[in-house]
């Protein structure tokens, strides 16, 4: 039976002070989520109330996988913080901390511009089905302070709009849940790989003018890339948009969706061209934003087999390539360049034959 962790709300707020009542509300809203999903009091099966994870609530689910459900309440900054300007909530895949789906509601206006809420019921969100397509990690950067905590705007909106098109990724704010590896007292059937390592990394970097003066909103330029996590400075730019707008992460989160989804990889097509060859070694045209891993192997033509024993920030132009050994190939058929490898379907180690 697949299980969901209700992490304590996380109050994003420079002040540790929250007042009383606006933690029994954050409660209120993390049973009505419940409540959403058809989760019933009954179907608690673990709650921490000592130790580092004390409040940690786990119930029994009727999902095919284990998840977070994280709830943020977002406060302004330098104000009296008698109530939250937005409510969101996270639905996060344990064993990975990839992002399922967001919701979220402003509860009062922060901006010169409109901000949306989300429309998406919880219960549809954990029903999404998403292709087989590498995930995406989304890395914000800024030259302001979080004045009104602009970097998890971003995060809502991008992180959504890319999980309502089957994108599986992970934000900053989708982060703070996954501090703590719970396993031990979950005795979680998978074996949880944390943090979470998926295969594209989008960075995005923020300027503002509020370097010059005192504003309510900042005017900004950002400039977005891509890159396979190799090396930084090997990036491919996404989008560079140099003319100052007010900083709206909606509009922004929509430019960077129809530029990120051409550039992601269907994981089902396992099928790696060589581009170079020295010596004993190959060098591919796929790596890590594909699906490739250190030390998974490879098999070419006449049963050669080949492993991966190194990621590369540049090939023959590929900003995302990899260096194979070459274990074993056929003499007469020796690999060139040009030959087509897929993944060994061999399982190791290999089961001895009984006697």
């Amino acid at each position: 039976m697949p299980f969901l962790i209700l992490p304590p709300t996380t109050m994003i707020s420079e002040n540790p002070e929250i007042p009383i009542a606006i933690k029994k509300k954050a409660l209120d809203y993390q049973e009505s989520l419940l409540q959403q999903l058809g989760i019933s009091k009954t179907q608690e099966k673990l709650s921490l109330q000592k130790g580092a994870y004390r409040g940690l609530r786990v119930f029994d689910w009727n999902q095919e996988y284990d998840a977070y459900l994280a709830t943020y309440f977002l406060f302004n900054v330098g104000k009296q913080q008698k109530k939250e300007y937005l409510q969101a909530a996270s639905i996060v895949r344990y064993k990975d901390c990839l992002q399922i789906g967001t919701i979220w509601k402003f509860n009062e206006k922060i901006a010169p511009i409109s901000f949306s809420d989300s429309l998406v019921p919880l219960s549809t969100i954990v029903k999404r089905n998403f292709a087989n397509i590498a995930p995406v990690k989304i890395n914000s950067f800024y030259d302001f302070r979080s004045e009104e905590r602009m970097e998890n705007l971003i995060d809502l909106y991008l992180g959504e709009k890319l999980s309502a098109k089957g994108i599986l990724n992970i934000t900053n704010l989708g982060r703070i849940v996954c501090k703590g590896n719970y396993q031990e007292q979950l005795k979680s059937p998978e074996n949880v790989e944390f943090p979470g390592k998926p295969l594209n990394l989008v960075k995005i970097t923020f300027k503002s003018d509020f370097a010059e003066k005192k504003k309510d909103w900042p005017m900004v330029t950002f400039h977005s890339q891509l890159n396979s996590g190799v090396f930084a400075q090997k990036n491919k730019d996404l989008v560079i948009d140099e003319k100052p707008q007010l900083f709206n992460p909606e509009t922004i989160s929509d430019s960077l969706v129809n530029k990120i989804i051409p550039e992601l990889h269907d994981l089902s097509k396992e099928e790696f061209k060589v581009i170079r060859r020295y010596r004993g070694w190959i060098y591919l045209d796929k790596g890590r934003g594909f699906g490739l891993q250190i030390g998974m192997r490879l098999v070419g033509p006449e049963n050669a087999r080949i492993h991966i024993i190194r990621y590369l920030p540049q090939v023959n132009g590929e900003i995302d390539s990899c260096i194979a050994f070459i274990r074993y190939e056929d003499d007469k058929r020796p690999i060139k360049v040009g030959d087509v490898l897929k993944i060994d379907p061999t399982i190791f180690p290999k089961k001895m034959n009984s006697k």
